[in-house]
């Protein structure tokens, strides 16, 4: 059988594969996933970062850029770490981050506020620096841990690595504010979840030293990953993550400015919609799989947008309702569209081509802080943020259906008038 071949009978959906045989839920899946846990709240805890920066007087078009500053880095930095670390051990990358990400936690508190903008974004850099090696070894080992057939369902539960710190950090945030003093003793406070990530490391070696030499022998083949990423095709794919999370970035920077000037409180969001999405992630990941994926994805896209415009004209407690609309959209297109990433990927390149598909979100996470920044700079306030988050899930939508149309086309191209299939 030719490479090409080899290539596509890897890329095939988990329909037409046999059913997995494997346990998704491993003792290193749920260490990795507990371990995630707690790093990811040191992303959760900027939520009041812009609102912070607005009490030290900081112009907002210069918060936009600060806020933005960690992605743009751990977006210019994921493909060359991604490339250094496949196939090598993973340990000791992944403990130098956690302890320098939450060193760096701990110094907000003693920022001089006359050169504030300076040091903030020095410490935004060295975070993102540090956040680009952590992530992208997880997310290298997260795709070893889920079996075949199973990557809607692993990626739906390892979201919430994701969702549970911004359903609680948010929510008792508020409260902690007055009990340390202030955001920046909040965020070093935060840094002692590093004590239970650096816990687990002893638990995960033997995993990821076994993921470095399996993934070895395929480190130099990059005739292989460039074939398979031609065969996958995944270019719209790409752009609909990017346009999905530039709406989720938006909203989580600057729905507390949204709340302010709508009289709602910031936790009718926060903790309503993560609260939605672990739901149907819980309860519904068995059937990810199971979904028409391209339907349900597009739907979701429709929903969005429609949310998303709503949430810029609501009041008070209608935030609450619109909340739960939008949490089940994000619950269920999220891990479709990692799961189509997967899906379509060879072994050999799934961890390179998913890494990818989190440079897509690092870009976002770049583009959404300085977009809104600039919204809200040009007198267009929060309102005019939200409707801008309605404009860009409906470009994801748009990329979606086109690459489904393309699809379809492909697989027409691929089978022979007779109906065989080509060997």
């Amino acid at each position: 059988m030719s490479k090409t071949a080899i290539l596509l009978e890897e890329s095939k959906p988990p329909s037409q594969t046999a059913k997995p045989q494997e346990k998704l839920l491993s003792l290193a899946f749920l260490l990795l996933f507990f371990q995630a846990t707690c790093c990811n709240c040191y992303i959760a805890v900027f939520y009041c970062m812009e609102q912070w920066m607005a009490r030290i007087a900081i112009a907002p078009s210069t918060r936009g850029l600060l806020l933005a500053v960690m992605a743009i880095v751990l977006f210019l930095s994921r493909p060359a770490i991604t490339w250094l670390l496949y196939g090598r051990k993973k340990t000791s990358s992944m403990v130098l981050a956690i302890v320098v990400s939450s060193l760096t936690l701990t110094a907000y508190p003693f920022i001089p506020l006359e050169h504030a903008v300076g040091a903030i974004f020095l410490l935004r850099a060295c975070q993102g620096f540090f956040l680009a090696i952590y992530s992208s070894a997880t997310i290298s080992l997260l795709v070893d841990c889920i079996p075949k057939g199973q990557s809607a369902r692993g990626f739906a539960i390892f979201s919430l690595t994701l969702l549970i710190p911004f359903a609680i950090l948010p929510a008792i945030g508020e409260e902690l504010l007055v009990l340390v003093g202030g955001e920046a003793e909040l965020f070093a406070a935060t840094a002692l979840l590093g004590i239970p990530a650096l816990a687990t490391l002893p638990f995960l070696r033997n995993k990821l030293n076994a993921q470095a030499i399996s993934n070895q022998a395929q480190r130099n083949n990059r005739a292989l990953m460039w074939q398979s990423l031609r065969i996958t095709d995944l270019g719209l794919v790409y752009l609909a993550c990017l346009t999905f999370s530039i709406m989720t970035n938006e909203a989580i920077f600057f729905m507390k400015g949204l709340c302010q000037s709508i009289g709602a409180l910031p936790a009718y969001f926060f903790t309503t919609y993560t609260s939605t999405i672990m739901v149907i992630r819980l309860i519904g990941n068995r059937f990810f799989d199971r979904f028409p994926r391209y339907p349900v994805m597009l739907t979701c896209a429709v929903l969005l947008a429609l949310c998303t415009k709503m949430m810029s004209q609501s009041h008070g407690s209608e935030l609450i309702l619109l909340s739960v609309v939008y949490g089940t959209g994000l619950g269920l297109l999220y891990p479709l569209l990692a799961a189509l990433v997967c899906d379509r990927s060879a072994m050999a390149v799934r961890s390179l081509n998913t890494n990818l598909m989190m440079a897509a979100f690092d870009l976002s996470s770049c583009l959404a802080p300085i977009l809104g920044g600039l919204i809200v700079n040009h007198g267009f306030g929060y309102q005019g943020v939200f409707i801008s988050t309605s404009i860009s899930i409906s470009i994801c939508g748009a990329s979606l259906l086109l690459d489904m149309i393309l699809q379809k086309r492909k697989a027409k191209k691929a089978i022979p008038p007779t109906g065989e299939l080509p060997l």
